[in-house]
């Protein structure tokens, strides 16, 4: 085989020869790639003598124009046939799969296979009423109101210090068939056990998370080994019951419900002392200019829930902002990590006996990599 598929030294028109040297043009070095390629996976280039016809392809009916006047000696048809040929094989042999692929296959068994964890609950039975929630956007301090359909349960799964926690589906604005098995979303409804809390106070609240999720959206950008988030959380209005009583809302996570620091600084929940929850408090306190810190960092992993805002002036966010006092007593009992340095935070002042006593509060706990 002297040329490109062409036994004998005549040249054919149709495969014009190759130069495999250093001194190849670049039409030249893009055709040998592809030669080689074929080459790789086991594809010889045909010569005119592996052309056969079998007897039974004159007995074929239905054949095509391009079947039945096929020429084998036509531009470039035997280097296509050549080509598919590989393309097949490939399909065949080919059993990797990307790590993209393989998350993605993950992600779909998961949505595939999950189930309702409150199917057992039969919230589904429950009468559907009528309401308007109530969204805060934090970039433009606006609010947007909706209508909704929901289910709420009537009694109370869990509470904490101030507020009870109530089950709450909501059916989808974009239901068709108002299917609650398949077009609703599993909500915590939360309200003040105290009657007499302002309903300001709802809606402060609210304000106070989102503007923490800017915060922990800021963190984020300065590559911390872990991201964070907080949970979107809005105002519930039940329009169908008397007063219109209101609820805080947000998206039920399954999982460990964990405190990392309070409004008065670290407190010990685990038994063990994650990096990220106090370095995202560190970092608000300094990116911020010392204006505020945020902290009452709880939740599932590190999605977050119901943070405080103290403010060097003591306004704003409610009666859980102790102002300078609130920051004075976070960093008494905050110890900068290894997260803090990479983020460049600078380590806040104490007197001797503070760093001593400090020391020996972080030798009392494992302190983690997180």
């Amino acid at each position: 085989m002297e040329e490109a598929g062409i036994s004998g030294g005549e040249k054919d028109p149709y495969f014009p020869a190759v130069n495999c040297s250093a001194e190849r043009t670049l039409s030249e070095y893009d055709w040998c790639d592809e030669f080689f390629e074929l080459e790789r996976v086991g594809v010889e280039p045909l010569t005119l003598d592996d052309i056969t016809f079998n007897n039974s392809y004159e007995l074929q009916e239905d054949l095509s124009d391009e079947e039945f006047n096929f020429d084998p000696t036509k531009s470039l048809k035997i280097y296509s046939m050549a080509r598919a040929e590989s393309s097949q094989r490939k399909k065949k042999t080919s059993k990797l799969i990307s790590p993209a692929k393989c998350e993605w296959r993950k992600a779909l068994n998961l949505i595939k296979d999950r189930r309702d964890p409150w199917g057992n609950l039969h919230l589904d039975q429950i009468k559907s009423e009528k309401g308007k929630r109530h969204r805060y956007n934090p970039l433009t301090q606006t609010w947007v109101v909706d209508e909704c359909i929901l289910k709420m349960d009537k009694e109370p799964f869990a509470e904490g210090a101030m507020r009870e926690c109530f089950r709450m589906k909501k059916l989808s604005n974009f239901s068709m068939n108002n299917d609650w098995s398949r077009d609703s979303n599993n909500f915590v409804a939360k309200s003040y056990m105290d009657e007499a809390t302002p309903r300001e106070t709802y809606f402060e609240d609210v304000k106070m998370q989102m503007d923490s999720k800017v915060w922990a959206e800021d963190y984020n950008r300065h590559n911390p080994p872990k991201k964070v988030d907080m949970f979107m959380m809005g105002v519930m209005e039940l329009v169908d019951q008397p007063g219109a009583p209101l609820y805080h809302i947000e998206h039920y996570i399954e999982g460990a419900y964990v405190k990392y620091n309070s409004n008065f600084g670290f407190v010990e929940d685990t038994g063990k002392c994650r990096q990220t929850p106090q370095a995202l408090s560190h970092f608000t306190f300094e990116r911020s200019g010392h204006e505020l810190v945020v902290v009452d960092i709880q939740g599932v992993g590190d999605l977050y829930t119901d943070p405080q805002i103290h403010t060097a002036s003591g306004l704003e966010y409610g009666d859980g902002n102790l102002g300078i006092q609130g920051m004075a007593l976070f960093f008494q009992s905050h110890h900068c990590n290894k997260i803090c340095h990479s983020l460049g935070l600078t380590p806040f002042d104490l007197s001797p006996n503070e760093v001593k006593q400090l020391e020996y509060t972080i030798q009392r706990f494992n302190i983690t990599s997180e």
